[in-house]
């Protein structure tokens, strides 16, 4: 039975406006782990580690578009919490649960494995069912699989224009998906 590898960019935003937290998830079939590796790094050619979506030129985003079009994945998925921290003491397991229950319910119904980027540590959220039911979770992604990791991190960046539709289509990174879900936790 063939499983998933899901790739993880937290946004940890308490502290700051709405929404104080997000969450991206980006889902490969593992047999083709290697081939999506491999064109996210094409994909993500030229463009400077951490660089964030709004800080591209609009001609790059539409590049970006075009060549990220090429990377296999199976779900891509970006959920804001925008829960008042005194309604939800665990945003990221909030999120999690939403993950798990939602579009990503098929990928948690076949064996899988969570890469979550940029080292951010899952703490009190590790419990959360999205995580727990995962064959291993990993916290260096950047490591394992650097380029995956920077295009979950760029899809992180890009969530907030493309919900708002500050970007037009043709520089919309999640116009690059088949099947992707933007929200948010009420």
């Amino acid at each position: 039975m063939n499983g998933y590898t899901v790739f993880l960019a937290v946004t940890d935003r308490i502290g700051q406006p709405a929404p104080a937290f997000a969450l991206t998830a980006f889902a490969v079939e593992t047999a083709r782990l290697g081939e999506a590796e491999e064109r996210a790094a094409s994909a993500l050619t030229g463009l400077a580690p951490g660089a964030a979506w709004l800080g591209l030129a609009p001609s790059v985003r539409r590049e970006v578009v075009t060549r990220v079009r090429t990377v296999p994945h199976h779900w891509v998925d970006h959920t804001e919490h925008d829960r008042e921290p005194a309604r939800s003491a665990a945003p990221l397991a909030d999120c999690l649960r939403s993950l798990a229950t939602g579009p990503f319910a098929e990928v948690t119904a076949r064996p899988y494995t969570v890469y979550v980027a940029g080292g951010y540590p899952v703490g009190d959220a590790a419990s959360a069912p999205f995580l727990s039911g995962a064959q291993a979770v990993h916290p260096d992604a950047e490591a394992r699989f650097p380029a995956l990791a920077r295009l979950t991190a760029l899809l992180a960046s890009a969530a907030a224009p493309s919900i708002d539709a500050a970007v037009p289509d043709e520089e919309d990174l999640y116009d690059a998906f088949d099947r992707y879900t933007l929200g948010g936790l009420a």
